[in-house]
């Protein structure tokens, strides 16, 4: 088992002017078929990047990512067989790289998220990119984190009716987690953690940052061909697994604004050494559960499914304060710093909602680990 400190390096201040770089320049996207990554590809050729690319493991799973308006064979090139359990297998994507936005890292649910299958290839996945970015002199390197490796507390940073709000400077504490074994906080926490340890080793030449994204939601890319874990989260609203309303809170976030925040740093040379929290809201469910009611209504379809009744009893703390307390965030360095207008909680769930069903995802049946 590793072990790593819960302190982070000295958050220095991003820039006051910004800068605008070569577009000419590759950009590596890890993980190029993910929910978050498909728009982190997208807003490159959207903003006129010429040379990206994509890691995937399997070729089919990452062809929908030719569907996007603007990509050609000339400005996207796919690279498959990236894998964290072979060696020296995103060298080839990386070498001559800039930039590299590292989003892959395990993330789902069931019987097999344990720590041999969310732990391990997090970490070991993020110490194979960087050490190719090192090698390869890459100079810019954004890396996606979690919310899980900042709130999840089990309540233990609230006292009594004294709430706590979380901050970029906030780390989950890893004893509480692994005493839990919660292993994909543990996975977030440590692969972050990890990411900050090399960049600060003698003679490496890229700058660090990181992003800790709340639960994300939002549009799905276009001919994306699986359901992703953050959005079969509020599909289990739509389609009855949840017979009562959760009585609890949970961060989340539009995926358009965490790909742009992603992005701002290598276009714009800012947000080094330096890590931001993206939150959108942290509403309780009985505000997702009524956004996801009106959604389908709006639709004219069924939504005697959506549960209407909260449950008595409050969830069990894990990420955040106390059940009976709003979870609080500064997102302050996100919006000042790097631009960012976080899109509304009713905007990302009603859209969440509208795009699962235009894609064809109407049950949580549909999840399937297999193809994430």
């Amino acid at each position: 088992m590793r072990n790593y400190t819960t302190t982070s390096p000295r958050m220095a201040a991003s820039a006051t002017t910004t800068t605008s770089i070569d577009k000419d320049l590759p950009i590596c996207v890890t993980g190029g078929s993910g929910f978050l990554a498909s728009w982190v590809v997208k807003g490159l050729i959207d903003r006129g990047f010429s040379r990206v690319h994509a890691t995937t493991r399997r070729m089919e799973k990452a062809l929908f990512l030719r569907n996007i308006d603007g990509v050609t064979t000339d400005n996207l090139k796919l690279f498959e067989g990236c894998d964290f359990a072979i060696p020296n297998s995103f060298d080839e994507a990386i070498q001559g790289c800039y930039g590299v936005i590292h989003c892959a890292s395990p993330f789902f649910n069931g019987p097999n998220a344990n720590r041999e299958n969310l732990v391990t290839p997090a970490v070991d996945g993020t110490e194979m990119v960087l050490k190719a970015c090192s090698e390869y002199d890459v100079k810019r390197v954004v890396l996606t984190s979690s919310t899980a490796a900042v709130v999840a507390d089990y309540g233990t940073k609230a006292t009594g009716e004294k709430n706590h709000v979380y901050t970029d400077e906030d780390f989950s504490p890893a004893d509480i987690l692994e005493e839990h074994q919660n292993y994909y906080c543990l996975s977030k926490l440590y692969a972050e953690q990890r990411a900050w340890e090399l960049s600060q080793e003698d003679g490496c030449p890229y700058q660090l940052s990181v992003m800790n994204p709340g639960l994300i939601l939002g549009p799905m890319t276009k001919g994306q061909t699986h359901l992703n874990t953050s959005s079969a989260s509020i599909l289990q609203y739509m389609d009855g697994t949840h017979d009562k309303i959760q009585n609890g809170y949970r961060t989340i976030v539009d995926v358009r604004d965490v790909a742009d925040a992603h992005i701002v740093p290598i276009e714009q040379d800012i947000g080094w050494n330096r890590r931001y929290i993206l939150i959108g809201g942290a509403p309780h469910f009985k505000e997702t559960a009524g956004y996801v009611k009106r959604a389908l209504e709006q639709r004219g379809m069924p939504s005697d499914k959506v549960p209407t009744e909260v449950n008595s009893e409050y969830e069990p703390t894990m990420m955040g304060p106390p059940a009976n307390l709003p979870l609080l965030y500064d997102n302050t360095p996100a919006q000042t710093e790097l631009g960012i207008q976080f899109r509304s909680d009713e905007e990302m769930i009603t859209t969440s909602v509208n795009e699962m069903l235009d894609n064809g995802f109407t049950g949580s049946h549909q999840y399937d680990t297999n193809k994430l």
